[in-house]
């Protein structure tokens, strides 16, 4: 009787276990916190063990003990293309946490001839087999650090911010080892809780994560939560791990660096010696610093033909300005990749050669571009008749050092960065053709944030940025107050800033406003709004791509699975915009934006662009000249990109454009690449563009009209010869031969351009632009590399009776950038 009594109690006990639990994984429980559009998002409870018990060497192999007495999980869907169905290949996840830090093992069950092994640099995304794990360790959705190990070692890692902007600038200290099986592979990871910002709680901590499976040949990406791309929530909608125990850690960790260069060049040979530290002694403080840094020469910039007067933005690639860097970033638009994401509603596949559109993409608005920091000097003082030599004005500026806090105090998330310049030199010429120095002051930088954010349902939060340069000739402050709204269901975000820049004494105002709704997971809208008046000016530390205007644009995101037998992942925008400058009411920008793309069978992908651009004022080319009427125009590109999991693989271009005065010009690309091995990469890419009418300024009123050709080839060679030794060669050269047929200038009081006598005999010119680099890395440990690098790079003067033999040829002799560096650096710390 006693017995029967235990046994029916025990069965109505997991009657009710049972009611509440979606499934059951080796004895543990998968509990369904919500379901959101059809996914559903889980809990789990995390085991916790002594990090001197669990004896595991971190080899990708999952055959130590401690990990049978783990429970795994595979709960993974298809999650791209969105199918939200069960992957065709079983996953064993396995997950626990030690005081130390997260431990995670994945065996990913495959035949042996579909495995797909690549190696690349670190955060290359490639078509290839990988596993990832993504954290958001607060739990509180407004952080996440993502992690990817692919199969033979390569790794890939960054932060994401809400509620699915990926970034790749932060590199940390974790270990991802993967070893191949006879039923497939697998992988073993490590994630410090000291690399991680993560608050005091006690008792049961709450951390959110979502794990990925790319399965290279299959063309699909497992995920759990299996959230399509194009979901309304992402980082809040993570799965919930539970896991007692668990505190943060302090960090402490030093990276000294010695660098020796040989600048050919300038005939100038440096031995630098400095140090980074990092030191987090709670959650609520960081501090990183840089004392005597070598940020040159390790990474190249692309090479960019500009001849408009409007400046380039280039992304930041140091690592101390990288790391930490979001508390700085007040709205979407201050990432590139934001941008690129959904301008175009790209979901980033790598089903097809990548190929990345780069017309009529909206530049960042930022206040913060630390590019500017150590970069080009824009306050020297030059005395009568001295003119600084060729290259010397595009010149980095040396840093002494910078310091960086950044933390939280209850609901409040600050940021302080101070960067301080070293001396300019640089040489040039006085009127009797000697050489002299010219030396001046650096600028001092600083930066300030303030964040309080409201998470308790959605997201609500208002904020404070502001930055100063003080330099040799003026002072420029900027203050700016920026609010931030997330609907409870993310189907709505609203973001908005006004800024006030005062720089040498003249005050600017704008202001930036952006919604995003999401009436479906395949279906969004965004409106963005911009106003810039005339006096505007944060280019000292920020970046705005011109003033005096008022923007308004809608884009609409549509994507669909499949809409065919033979056609799916379609995804296309539609943006409408309308641009005026704000002191003459003149239309600068206006058109009409549909790109679209498809997937094929054999997984070849179609792209296609067209535009119509209105009739509008060219304001900005003159160079406070006045503004010439320029002619309504048309645009079109179509594009195909062949299957990425193949040997070679193909990519192709054509399209037209129409300039300013009516006529077309033709554009025209293609590419390949190669992967002979696992450790071989070949990517071989040109471009071609037969320009007609093409308007270019001559000074003073005056534009030229040319027809010319310009040729943009590059390579891109990397041999791997372990996963984290690597040889690189990149090339990328630009040549243009442009023949002037016709001279004008801009009327009094603006309009159509008038013809005008020309300034000299012959207004004819060529463009010879060169950046080579040659690098070999080895990575010793996380963030402990040495590298010996080898740069070239040059612009020639005018040629203009050169071929484009020539041009090439000679741009190889006589560099402005010629310099070899050996650099190594080390992390000591825990």
């Amino acid at each position: 009787m006693k017995f029967g009594v235990l046994l029916l109690a025990a069965l109505l006990a997991v009657q009710a276990a049972a009611e509440n639990v979606s499934g059951t994984e080796h004895g543990r429980t998968v509990e369904t916190v919500e379901t959101i559009d059809g996914v559903p998002r889980h809990a789990i409870d995390i085991q916790n063990f002594r990090h001197s018990k669990i004896d595991i060497t971190l080899d990708g192999k999952v055959d130590e003990a401690i990990w049978q007495r783990v429970t795994f999980y595979d709960e993974f869907i298809v999650a791209v293309p969105a199918k939200g169905s069960v992957g065709e290949y079983p996953t064993e996840m396995r997950v626990f946490a030690t005081e130390q830090g997260l431990f995670v093992s994945a065996i990913l069950y495959q035949p042996m001839d579909t495995l797909v092994q690549r190696l690349s640099v670190r955060d290359d995304f490639l078509d290839r087999d990988s596993f990832g794990f993504t954290i958001d360790a607060s739990g509180e959705a407004l952080v996440g650090y993502w992690f990817i190990v692919a199969l033979g070692g390569s790794v890939q890692d960054g932060k994401l911010l809400p509620e699915r902007n990926y970034q790749r600038d932060w590199d940390g200290p974790w270990i991802g080892k993967t070893a191949v099986r006879e039923d497939g592979w697998s992988t073993e990871m490590f994630f410090p809780w000291s690399m991680m910002n993560m608050p005091e709680v006690e008792g049961t901590r709450k951390i959110g994560f979502v794990a990925t499976r790319q399965v290279s040949h299959k063309n699909e990406r497992y995920q759990w939560p299996g959230h399509p791309y194009s979901s309304a929530r992402f980082l809040s909608a993570l799965n919930e791990a539970r896991v007692r125990g668990v505190q943060p850690v302090s960090q402490l960790a030093m990276i000294p660096f010695a660098a020796a260069t040989a600048d050919e060049a300038n005939d100038d040979d440096e031995m630098r010696l400095g140090m980074d530290l990092a030191w987090k002694p709670s959650p609520r403080l960081e501090m990183t610093a840089t004392l005597n840094p070598d940020f040159g020469s390790i990474e190249a910039d692309d090479v960019v033909l500009n001849l408009t007067a409007f400046e380039v933005f280039f992304p930041e690639k140091r690592l101390f300005f990288l790391e930490g860097n979001e508390v700085f970033s007040a709205m979407p638009r201050n990432s590139t990749g934001n941008i690129q994401r959904i301008t175009t509603n790209t979901d980033f596949a790598s089903t097809s050669r990548r190929v990345y559109e780069r017309d009529f993409i909206p530049t960042p608005i930022s206040l913060v571009n630390t590019r500017r920091i150590g970069g080009t000097a824009n306050q020297v003082s030059l005395a009568d008749g001295v003119t600084p030599l060729r290259g010397q004005t595009d010149l980095p500026t040396d840093l002494l050092g910078a310091v960086k806090l950044t933390g939280g105090l209850g609901d409040m998330r600050y940021g302080v960065l101070g960067a301080f310049e070293d001396d300019v030199e640089w040489r040039g010429l006085d009127g009797a053709g000697r050489e002299v120095d010219i030396d001046g002051d650096g600028r001092d930088f600083a930066v300030t944030r303030f964040l309080y954010e409201d998470i308790d349902v959605g997201r609500r939060s208002l904020g404070y940025l502001g930055t100063l340069v003080s330099g040799p000739q003026y002072d420029a402050t900027v203050h700016s107050v920026d609010a931030h709204y997330t609907a409870p269901s993310g189907r709505l975000i609203a973001d908005g800033q006004l800024i006030m820049s005062d720089a040498d004494d003249e005050q600017g105002y704008g202001a930036i406003f952006d919604v995003l709704y999401a009436q479906g997971s395949n279906l969004r809208h965004k409106f963005e709004l911009e106003y810039m008046d005339e006096e505007i000016n944060f280019n000292d530390l920020g970046f705005l791509r011109r003033n005096n205007y008022a923007n308004a644009r809608y884009i609409f995101l549509y994507n669909q699975q499949r809409v065919s037998k033979h056609i799916s992942n379609y995804r296309t925008t539609l943006v409408a915009e309308q641009q005026y400058n704000i002191d003459r009411g003149q239309v600068t920008n206006s058109g009409l934006y549909w790109r679209s793309s498809m997937v094929l069978p054999g997984r070849n992908t179609v792209r296609t662009a067209f535009a119509y651009l209105p009739e509008r004022f060219e304001d900005i080319d003159s160079r406070g000249n006045g503004a010439y009427r320029a002619q309504q125009r048309g645009y079109a590109d179509v594009g195909i990109a062949t299957n990425a999991a193949h040997m070679f693989s193909y990519s192709a271009s054509v399209g037209v454009l129409q300039e300013d005065l009516g006529d077309w010009t033709l554009n025209a690309s293609a590419g390949v690449t190669i992967r002979p091995s696992d450790r071989v990469l070949i990517e071989f890419d040109v471009r071609y563009k037969k320009r007609r009418g093409w308007l270019v300024y001559q000074g003073g009123r005056n534009f030229g009209r040319y027809d010319g050709t310009e040729w943009q080839p590059s390579i891109d060679l990397n041999w791997f010869l372990a996963y984290n030794h690597q040889l690189r060669l990149s090339l990328q050269w630009a040549g243009v031969t442009a023949e002037e047929n016709g001279f004008f200038a801009v009327p009094d009081g603006d309009g159509k351009l008038q013809s005008a006598p020309r300034t000299r005999n012959s207004h004819d010119f060529t463009v010879s632009l060169l950046t080579v680099q040659f690098r070999y890395r080895w990575e010793i440990a996380p963030l402990t590399d040495l590298f010996m690098v080898y740069n070239r790079g040059n612009s020639l003067p005018n040629q203009i009776d050169s071929s484009f033999g020539d041009l090439f040829s000679d741009v190889f002799d006589e560099p402005i950038i010629d310099s070899f560096v050996a650099k190594i650096r080390w992390r000591f710390g825990n």
